[in-house]
């Protein structure tokens, strides 16, 4: 009988050490596993930003899905993050598309809580507007100035599929559209 208690005990234990291991993987860790973000992902590694997002960081990333990126013109996509793995891409633009989506800092989702309107600063400089839509969730829209993709239609507004990605270098928040003009 003391036996099972001793086995129970160690089961749990290994039960919370999992749990803690798991929260412990960096940002670059935790955008791997998910599906999703495969391009993305390919594209922080291939520009070297992914480096940056293995160190203590914190970070709070906005991630473009696969489809989001999808949405983008051929073209710039080819130009910033080239159309194969290992295609060439921007050595400037490539990474200043993917640091659109970086943020200093960790912002958990309920920062937003009560504001109808919230101003960042992306890693590559570029404002982000947080709107409050009369639903009460949040479009994010790149502002005027900072870096530009070279896109000459209206952006679409994003929106946080899922939000509050935990790291242990930050959090990761899932975007259905890429934050740069």
């Amino acid at each position: 009988m003391q036996h099972r208690g001793l086995i129970a005990g160690a089961a749990a234990a290994a039960l919370c050490l999992g749990g803690a291991a798991a929260h412990a993987q960096d940002c670059m860790a935790v955008m791997a596993r998910n599906p999703q973000l495969s391009t993305f992902v390919g594209s922080l590694e291939r520009t070297g930003v992914a480096e940056l997002l293995r160190s203590p960081g914190p970070f709070t990333i906005l991630a473009p899905t696969n489809a989001a990126i999808e949405q983008v013109p051929v073209n710039i996509r080819n130009d910033l993050m080239g159309s194969q793995p290992r295609d060439s891409f921007d050595p400037i633009r490539g990474p200043a598309v993917v640091n659109a989506h970086i943020l200093d800092g960790k912002h958990m989702a309920s920062e937003t809580a009560g504001r109808q309107e919230i101003r960042m600063r992306t890693r590559n400089g570029n404002e982000l507007i947080l709107n409050r839509q009369p639903d009460g969730h949040y479009s994010i829209t790149p502002g005027g100035g900072g870096f530009s993709a070279g896109g000459a239609h209206r952006i679409q507004p994003a929106h946080v599929v899922q939000a509050d990605i935990p790291c242990s270098n930050g959090v990761v928040h899932i975007v259905d559209h890429v934050l740069v003009r």
